[in-house]
């Protein structure tokens, strides 16, 4: 199961990385984006998505967020 959802994420995020420039011609540029980021900033935008869609995918792999998102649940109990 670790394997398929390895491929896909890893296949999603460089989808991102590598067709920002389809990504925003078809969903239209976000102002939110382009004022923080500035000129072009609906494409770092996705490129930044994508780059977090691969390393939450690999650290759900290599089993890094599990315990990640345990010590901060069991910290303060």
């Amino acid at each position: 199961m670790k394997l398929l959802i390895f491929i896909i994420g890893i296949g999603i995020g460089i989808a991102c990385v590598i067709y920002n420039r389809k990504l925003v011609q078809s969903l239209g540029p976000i102002s939110w984006a382009e004022r923080t980021f500035g000129a072009g900033g609906s494409y770092l935008m996705w490129q930044l998505i994508g780059l977090a869609i691969i390393v939450l995918t690999l650290f759900y792999v290599t089993g890094i967020i599990e315990r990640i998102l345990g010590s901060i649940i069991s910290s303060p109990f």
